[in-house]
């Protein structure tokens, strides 16, 4: 789909300066799955590459939603589409979220117990190569009219990335492509961030609070035991609980602070 977006406007750049905007959102869930929306518009002199783009997706997308939109004196299309998870959305057609040899890696991502890291290398890229010297005023002149915007929208905080904007606490992250269009060249679109496992996290703390409790009680208990005897045996349980609390704290402590370092085997996306 970008191929035929910037060979679209490669063309048009050439004849005209009419407005066009395409605006690429992904939000991904707390559960892990994605939502997929962008929307491509235009006025009257890109009504055909807009409408080759909506036929190119629905060939490639069977369950995509095409809805019709308009703005202004721009007509267009809004598309959508839903994964259960990241890793089907990764696996799925998409030029720009796709792994490119030698260029990015797509998605990658490390399963943990506290949370799952993932990666995300987008890129997208645009040649000026076969355009003629003379197309460069008047794609320049239509720069102020060309408007391609891609949105990160995750859950939680980014761990990191290399956004143009980032708003919403950290979580809401976004890329203006529009200068590639108009003057070549190529993007990475980079954030990392974390999904997180409630569950494993409450049962984690569910477990060292029964290691506390059993430190707590065997404790107590031989402090008032009058049998050295049961009171040493006590001692004994109370040390093994208070060991196996410290162990649990210290694994944890390090499950949730260790630095993650992706390596090729990481990689899940759909390489192209």
């Amino acid at each position: 789909m970008k191929k035929i977006l910037i060979v679209a406007l490669s063309l048009i750049g050439l004849i005209c300066a009419g407005c066009f905007k395409a605006e690429f959102d992904l939000t991904v869930t707390a559960t892990g799955a994605v939502n997929r929306h962008w929307k491509i518009m235009g006025t009257a002199p890109f009504a055909r590459q807009i409408e080759e783009i909506k036929s190119a997706n629905e060939r490639l997308y069977s369950d995509l939603t095409v809805k019709p939109i308009a703005e202004g004196d721009m007509l267009g299309y809004e598309f959508a589409l839903t994964y259960p998870d990241i890793e089907t959305f990764a696996r799925s057609p998409g030029e720009m979220y796709s792994a490119h040899a030698g260029k990015n890696r797509g998605i990658s991502r490390r399963k943990g117990w506290f949370f799952d890291e993932y990666d995300f290398d987008f890129y997208a890229e645009y040649s000026r190569a076969n355009l003629p010297p003379e197309a460069e005023f008047i794609t320049q002149s239509a720069f102020n009219d060309v408007a391609y915007d891609v949105t990160i929208r995750l859950p939680h905080r980014v761990e990191a990335h290399n956004a143009d904007t980032v708003t919403g606490d950290g979580r809401y992250l976004s890329w203006n492509l529009a200068p590639i269009l108009i003057h070549g060249g190529e993007r990475h679109m980079n954030a990392r961030f974390k999904l997180w496992h409630a569950d494993k996290a409450a049962l984690t703390a569910i477990i060292e609070l029964m290691l506390l409790a059993a430190t707590i009680f065997f404790f107590r208990k031989a402090r008032t035991e009058e049998s050295e005897g049961v009171a040493k045996d006590l001692r004994f349980k109370r040390n093994v609980f208070a060991g196996l609390s410290v162990a649990l704290a210290l694994v944890a402590t390090y499950l949730l602070t260790a630095p993650v370092n992706f390596t090729d085997a990481d990689i899940i996306s759909l390489a192209i």
